[in-house]
């Protein structure tokens, strides 16, 4: 690590001979940034303990962290300890998903016991050790790009106010990397000017972190299995199998104080559309089925069929359904706006499993990817997740997949949940420079932006 300059120290602690701060002990140049870093959260959000037990039948008692996310710990008459309540510690509340409405006070959730987006030690990391001004976005959970874009916007706006800085370094997890994009591209800097300037001009790169440039097989799969399960008739969500639940999709949305049961906003930030006026579960339900279309593999990176307009009924009846004009990404982000005269570099970085590990959900679909698509992080394959836009200024900087023996990396590895879980244990991991946790990793990718002139 860097030492701190002599003349620096004097600077910091004056002629009083005080001691130094930690964070002038810690600071990192090596990783400090031309500008100020704006994080994109993926799609949906996680309850720390969703269920009483993991896909595998494990308590969550034995692979959640256990110190810091059991809010009440007790022990059952065996002697083996057992949580009465997940939810997330005093030091990391403040962090998006919030309970807190910074646009609009009279709004409302309760989500502490859900994961944060980021987490605690991602943010210190890039903060307290490398420098950077660090700005997480708090977007709706289930919306569409275009939606996500426009609140990711308001934190990118934030982030230019309060730092002075020209533009911005966007970095984003899963959807939350389609978000930057379409706002990157599309979205002009005041909707009130239209034809003025873009936010392409109000940011350096895009950083992708299992990013589905072409889509999400999981997605895909999971309007495959709600298509099944209602036989076509997606009004029917009584009948939708799969990962939709309108108690998960419900809490993620802003309810009026002293209002509990009245309308719900998607947004902080709502102004009247119909956006800030959702109160029925099948209004919740077509928010759900929007957010999963815009990451499926037929929206993303259509094959050729689906590209000629040629459409099967179950794509033609959903989008009919759910209100959706668009076909495909490039109807609304063609790539002349993602070309390399706009300014902005794209850089990605990709995860990959090598094994199932006990605790994770979802090994079917794991496993359906692996056999069409070949490596995957559980969601997305690892082919997938890589730029592959000609005319982008894109390049892939590195695949997550760990050493032979251990369970590789997971998709969820980038927001610092549960290490021990998501990434191989100590030994098993990337050889340098990525061979620590999450935290490390992101270290190392400021590092790698720093390189290439950020």
């Amino acid at each position: 690590m860097k030492q701190t300059p002599p003349w620096r120290r004097l600077l910091i602690t004056g002629l009083s001979g005080l001691i130094i701060s930690p964070l002038a002990q810690a600071l990192d140049t090596r990783c400090q940034l031309q500008y100020p870093v704006v994080l994109s959260h993926n799609w949906s959000m996680q309850r720390i303990c969703k269920t009483p037990v993991s896909a595998k039948g494990t308590p969550c008692e034995q692979f959640e962290d256990f110190e810091r996310y059991c809010a009440d710990k007790a022990t059952h008459p065996d002697g083996s300890r057992w949580c009465k309540l997940w939810q997330v510690p005093d030091d990391e509340a403040d962090l998006p998903p919030r309970d807190r409405n910074v646009a609009d006070p009279g709004l409302t959730r309760q989500l502490r016991g859900h994961y944060r987006y980021f987490s605690r030690p991602i943010v210190d990391r890039l903060s307290q050790t490398c420098g950077n001004r660090v700005y997480i976005a708090d977007k709706p959970p289930y919306a569409t790009n275009a939606v996500r874009a426009r609140s990711l916007r308001g934190t990118v706006l934030q982030a230019l106010r309060e730092t002075g800085a020209s533009r911005v370094i966007l970095i984003g997890l899963s959807q939350g990397v389609q978000d930057a994009r379409y706002m990157s591209a599309v979205l002009p800097v005041d909707d009130a000017d239209p034809q003025g300037p873009r936010m392409s001009s109000r940011v350096a790169a895009v950083v992708s972190l299992s990013g589905e440039d072409g889509g999400a097989e999981a997605a895909s799969l999971q309007l495959d299995a709600i298509y099944l399960s209602t036989l076509g008739r997606w009004s029917d969500q009584a009948k939708a199998y799969g990962d939709w639940n309108d108690t998960d999709v419900d809490a993620g949305l802003w309810k009026r104080s002293g209002d509990p049961d009245g309308p719900r906003a998607l947004i902080e930030g709502c102004r009247g559309s119909d956006e800030c006026a959702i109160g029925t579960v099948d209004q919740r339900y077509r928010w759900y089925l929007r957010s999963v279309t815009d990451i499926t593999t037929a929206y993303m990176r259509p094959d050729l069929t689906q590209r000629l307009g040629v459409l099967g009924p179950m794509w033609t009846s959903l989008r009919q359904f759910i209100g959706k004009t668009e076909r495909h990404w490039e109807e609304v982000v063609p790539p002349r706006l993602e070309a390399a005269s706009t300014g902005v570099r794209y850089f990605s970085y990709a995860a990959g499993l090598r094994q199932w590990s006990d605790g994770l959900e979802f090994p079917e679909v794991y496993w359906a990817i692996t056999l069409t698509a070949g490596m995957n992080d559980g969601f997305v394959s690892v082919d997938r997740q890589r730029f592959q836009r000609l005319g982008m200024a894109s390049e892939h900087i590195r695949t997550l997949s760990g050493q032979h023996g251990g369970s590789g990396y997971h998709h969820m590895f980038f927001s610092g949940r549960n290490d021990a879980l998501f990434a191989p244990l100590p030994g098993l991991r990337e050889g340098p420079p990525y061979q620590g946790g999450s935290a490390d990793f992101f270290q190392q990718l400021a590092i790698d932006l720093r390189q290439r002139g950020l």
